[in-house]
Order: C-alpha cells, then structure tokens, then sequence
C-alpha cells in the first residue's frame, strides 16, 4: 500500500516538473488573463487630447482679455466727461479780470491803482480771449484771435501804444497823461462813444465809458478780461 501511494507521488511530482509542460505554460499563457487586460483598458476614460486642451485655453484667454478690453471702455466713458468738467471749470493759469464801479464826474484812486495793478500782472507769454463789457452791455465785445489779443495784452503791460483792426473794430493802446487806456472807438483819448476802459485820466472823471461817450459817463461798471 506504501508502495503504491509512493508511486502516485512520484507521477504527481514529474508531472508538475516536467519541463516541456513548463515552457509550453510559459508560452501559451491562459487566454483569460489577456481578456481582463483588454476588458479593463475599456473600461478606462479616455482624455481629451492635448490640442483640444490648448483651444479651449486659447478661448478662454480671448474671452478674459475682451471682457477687460470692454471694462477699460467703460471706465474712460465715466472718467472722460469727469475731467473735460473738472477741466472747463478750472479757471486759466493766465485769466486775469479788471472790474471796477465808476461815479460820474469822480475819479477814484482805487480804480487807478486796481488798473495798474491788472496791467502789470499780465506776464503770460500768449494770451487767447480778451473781452470788455460792463454793466452797460454785460455781453460786450469778445476778440478770440490770439495774435490780436496778446498783442493787446502786450501793450498794456509795458505801457506801449499800439493801434490794430480786427473784426471791423479798430483798437487803441494809448497813454492819455498819467495812464494807458484801451478802446474800441479808433480814437485815442477822445471822448467818442465806444467801449473805453481809462482809470486814470488826466481829466477827472473821463475814465471812460461801454457803449457811451468817454467822458463824463454816467455812474457803471467797467470790466476787461484776458485769458
């Protein structure tokens, strides 16, 4: 019996080490171990390839930078108006005005004084709008070529005489005695109706007048403005 149950063993063993059957093993795998590889690379997600990552990138950038592009327009359309306001309401670094109130027959020293002062206060290099009116014609007459009104300007800073046309009105920077005047009127020191501005005559109270003889007016209010 011991014998033959050793025999059994023996068969068993050379059967499991034989050779041949090792190598034909090792070269015929099981066939079902290839199926689960191939069942599981089914089964695993596929991922976008990188072409398709690189567009959406690209759209995402373009989109990023037109909504950028869209909030700077925006803001220049609030900021824009806020300046050109901010802008015009600032007054001119070169805007001077002379106004004064005059009594007929009366000549003051105050209004001497404030004249000689605007005169010699008119430092700008150029100057672009000049107006005189008064309470006579608040309008009054406006010169906007700025040759003509920095020569103006000009003149009556260094007390020079100066004599031009523009606009059909002929201007006049003159010396009537102790001081400058300008006029509208294409006579200097006279007394024809106009737009006059002299405060210090050499004759009491012929200051000058707007829209009115120049001498002797009656009581008002005479301004010039430079810008």
């Amino acid at each position: 019996m011991v014998k033959t149950n050793q025999k059994k063993f023996n068969k068993i063993s050379k059967e499991k080490l034989d050779p041949a059957s090792l190598q034909a093993t090792s070269q015929n795998p099981p066939h079902y171990s290839k199926t689960v590889y191939q069942n599981n690379l089914n089964i695993i997600p596929s991922t976008p390839s990188k072409s398709f990552c690189s567009k959406c990138s690209v759209s995402r950038c373009v989109c990023i930078q037109l909504l950028i592009f869209l909030g700077l327009l925006v803001l220049a359309a609030i900021i824009i108006p806020i300046l050109v306001i901010i802008l015009d309401t600032q007054a001119s670094p070169c805007a001077r005005t002379y106004s004064q109130s005059f009594t007929t027959g009366i000549t003051q020293a105050a209004q001497c004084t404030a004249w000689q002062q605007f005169t010699t206060g008119l430092t700008c290099i150029s100057y672009s709008k000049m107006r005189i009116y008064g309470s006579n014609d608040a309008t009054g007459i406006t010169v906007s070529d700025p040759n003509v009104v920095t020569a103006l300007a000009v003149a009556l800073r260094y007390n020079t005489t100066l004599a031009l046309t523009h606009n059909g009105i002929s201007w006049r920077v003159w010396q009537c005695s102790s001081g400058y005047e300008i006029t509208s009127s294409g006579s200097a020191c006279s007394c024809t109706v106009g737009y006059t501005i002299r405060p210090c005559p050499w004759v009491n109270g012929w200051w000058g007048g707007v829209q009115t003889t120049s001498c002797s007016a009656a009581s008002q209010t005479l301004s010039l403005y430079f810008e």
